[in-house]
């Protein structure tokens, strides 16, 4: 009997630490590395696996590597009617986990492929059980697309910051809800909502401080998404994620983090308001960056604020 008591007790906890696991998301997916080809092959595969699988692509772009870095970055940003409209049945404020984003990138292992996990996005913006299968099974069925996008070591590995949970802690975390920043807003009136998202754009587009428009999400007839990038910005945030993870053979291992850009803007109209919002910058690189550490975090403490303040100033430029 005694025998059987401690075989139950240890199957359970098995069995507990199984789902333990299987609940561990990373922020990243790494799918497969030692791609079998030249860069440029391995993002030609990756846009022509997405787009024979229903993804629309929005933007795809060589990122911005790490002063002295010899490694490759590229981005690939996508974007499912299906996917993104039964996210989007949950408010405008979950906007801020679309679109998804592919990152091809090389280091140590060759040309690697990888992706935003949406299982670990998702339940940061919506909620740890909201749309978990469809989330789950976003991350399973773009794991399986891109290991279909050319030969290589398939490896599936989450990546990244490693959460069991949505909810971001810490210094700079905190409630999700809580760290959307709201930087304009007008009474919704004739071609307000119109009038407000063109002016976001143009201000976008005219700024001379090295903002550029990646992408444009329409999101039905009230919401969009502008997705925007510095290229000295993005190679900072690289450099910083990677630094406590550099060797003699990896000089810039936070290109990895590749598909943590471009930066969301959100322009939408609710409850007879037109708003323009961003995320708490401190917030946006604690969600795709936590895994630098806090010592990365101290040392780069104004980094977040001045990105805010650039942004802020971009987008309402044109609406004063």
């Amino acid at each position: 009997m005694k025998k059987m008591v401690v075989f139950t007790l240890m199957v359970a906890v098995l069995f507990f630490s199984s789902m333990v696991q299987a609940e561990d998301f990373g922020m990243f997916v790494k799918v497969m590395d030692k791609f079998q080809g030249t860069f440029e092959e391995a993002v030609k595969g990756a846009e022509q696996a997405l787009a024979r699988n229903g993804w629309q692509i929005l933007a795809s772009y060589d990122a911005s590597v790490p002063e002295g870095c010899s490694h490759k970055a590229h981005t690939i940003v996508i974007s499912s009617p299906t996917y993104g409209g039964k996210i989007m049945s949950h408010g405008a404020r979950s906007a801020f986990s679309l679109p998804l984003r592919v990152g091809i990138f090389t280091d140590e292992n060759g040309i690697s492929l990888s992706f935003v996990n949406p299982a670990s996005l998702n339940r940061t913006v919506l909620g740890d059980n909201v749309e978990k299968d469809l989330s789950v099974g976003t991350m399973r069925d773009l794991s399986a697309l891109l290991a279909s996008a050319g030969k290589g070591r398939v490896v599936n590995q989450q990546a990244g910051e490693v959460r069991s949970k949505g909810h971001v802690g810490g210094m700079g975390g905190g409630a999700f809800t809580d760290k959307i920043e709201e930087v304009y807003k007008r009474e919704d009136s004739g071609n307000a909502l119109r009038e407000i998202t063109g002016k976001v754009r143009e201000g976008i587009t005219s700024n001379t401080n090295g903002w550029k428009l990646v992408y444009t999400l329409d999101l039905g007839s009230d919401v969009t998404v502008y997705g925007v990038n510095k290229a000295v910005t993005e190679a900072k945030a690289f450099r910083i994620a990677g630094e406590k993870r550099e060797s003699k053979v990896n000089s810039c291992p936070g290109v990895d983090h590749v598909s943590a850009f471009p930066i969301e803007v959100v322009v939408y109209k609710e409850k007879g308001m037109v708003r323009v919002m961003l995320l708490d910058e401190m917030y946006r690189m604690k969600v795709y960056f936590e895994d630098a550490g806090k010592w990365a975090f101290m040392k780069n403490m104004g980094m977040p604020g001045a990105i805010e303040r650039e942004i802020t100033a971009m987008v309402t430029s044109k609406l004063k």
